[in-house]
């Protein structure tokens, strides 16, 4: 299995105090790198980045089930304590109660926490037949790791579930369609279908989502007629957005304008801001490559600053060391033909004023820090809480060739896979 490193991408970075960081806020992953640890956490809309060293290990005794302190651990979301208490009582001989493994599996995917997340998709699958039968378990796991963005092993896990049930067809569906695996997506609708799983709402959402990440304009048009013509399920705001989506990148601007004006239900804020999207790239003759939404302000966009104290000299190095890579970085790119696109840059500065902003985004910074933290091969994960602009896309797309790297990026609309100077989203997002 490959090895992949997890970061969250914030647009300031700062040094650990020793007072522990709110744990409900603040732990986000808990990674083994050369033998120590590298913890990323978020603080305020920080990002935090510290070495860590070996956790206090818990243990558990008494009974067959985990004691009580495993169902508190995992109330308080301290994930790497309850494994370890997990880990303790299986070899004791006892297992951990079903719910909370789901519990366990879901707070894995809600903090981004891949590496803890295979340690209890190994539990699962080293357990009797309770958790490996449990449709509820490997659904979840499923869903897990399509929001991490293995989607590799999430269809392992759905291949091999002896029963499936609807809610296990659609979390791989959404899961693949997010993941802009279209093609895939589409084939699991096809088979689902022919299974004789009867596909709900959702299922119509995730095959839209599909025939986005591929074109297929036509294609998705008779999904959407089908839903209400074979399946009787009215359409939602999310399905008329995709379809708006679906229409606009498709150039067919008049039809998805026509399409809103005939909606059964008031069109929602996010479906007028898809539509204006495509009407903005349309005038400035690029469409099918999404002018910045309006909410992408200053704040993905500032300079990173030195505001970090000299008593912490070991992040002050590591702050460094992560600059001095990132213009290295920059100047490998723009040798393969990269070109800043400083149209990404908001706010009113000259040319080469605009062209430091685009060096200083935070998930440039994160993949130069991943790659001098990690062996060649490993691939970088950036959880993003801001859409990631046009110009970091084309900067990424370029260093996954150089690099022979492969990174995935998570902004808040979806996930990227930039490999071999391709990304997933086939340049549109």
């Amino acid at each position: 299995m490959a090895s992949s490193l997890n970061f969250l991408s914030q647009p300031r970075i700062r040094p650990v105090t020793k007072r522990p960081p709110n744990p409900s806020s603040s732990f986000l992953e808990l990674l083994n790198v050369s033998g120590k640890s590298l913890q990323v956490t978020k603080n305020n809309d920080l990002a935090v980045v510290s070495r860590v060293y070996q956790r206090e290990t818990a243990s558990a005794q008494g009974e067959n089930l985990v004691k009580p302190d495993f169902k508190r651990l995992c109330k308080e979301r301290k994930v790497e304590a309850a494994l370890e208490i997990m880990g303790e009582k299986e070899r004791n001989g006892g297992y951990a109660d079903l719910l909370d493994i789901v519990k366990l599996i879901q707070i894995c995917a809600d903090l981004k926490l891949l590496e803890a997340g295979k340690k209890v998709d190994g539990y699962v699958m080293r357990s009797s037949s309770k958790f490996k039968s449990s449709v509820v378990v490997l659904n979840n796991l499923v869903e897990m790791y399509c929001k991490l963005g293995d989607t590799n092993r999430a269809r392992e896990i759905f291949e091999q579930m002896g029963v499936r049930n609807l809610d296990s067809w659609n979390k791989m569906l959404l899961g693949l369609a997010e993941n802009k695996e279209g093609e895939k997506a589409l084939e699991i609708f096809s088979q689902m279908k022919g299974d004789g799983i009867r596909p709900d709402g959702s299922s119509f959402a995730g095959v839209l989502m599909a025939c986005v990440c591929v074109g297929e304009e036509k294609e998705g048009q008779k999904h959407f007629e089908s839903m209400s013509r074979d399946y009787g399920i009215t359409p939602t705001a999310e399905h008329y957005e995709v379809m708006v989506d679906l229409l606009g990148r498709t150039g067919k601007i008049a039809e998805a304008k026509e399409l809103v004006s005939n909606m059964p239900i008031d069109p929602n804020t996010r479906i007028w801001e898809t539509l204006q999207k495509y009407s903005k790239a349309r005038t400035q003759g690029q469409l099918g490559y999404p002018v910045s939404p309006p909410g992408l302000k200053l704040g993905d966009m500032k300079r990173e600053k030195d505001n970090f104290s000299t008593n912490h000299r070991r992040v002050t190095s590591d702050r460094s060391k992560a600059y001095e890579k990132l213009r290295s970085l920059s100047k490998a790119v723009r040798d393969a033909g990269y070109v800043p696109d400083t149209r990404f840059v908001l706010h009113d500065l000259d040319q080469e004023a605009k062209e430091k902003a685009l060096f200083y985004h935070s998930e440039r910074l994160a993949i130069a820090y991943g790659l001098i933290n990690t062996p060649p091969g490993t691939t970088l994960r950036i959880m993003k809480n801001l859409r990631i602009c046009g110009d970091c896309h084309n900067f990424i797309k370029i260093l996954s060739k150089i690099e022979d790297r492969e990174f995935i990026v998570r902004d808040n609309k979806r996930f990227h896979h930039f490999k071999a100077g391709n990304c997933s989203c086939r340049d549109y997002w």
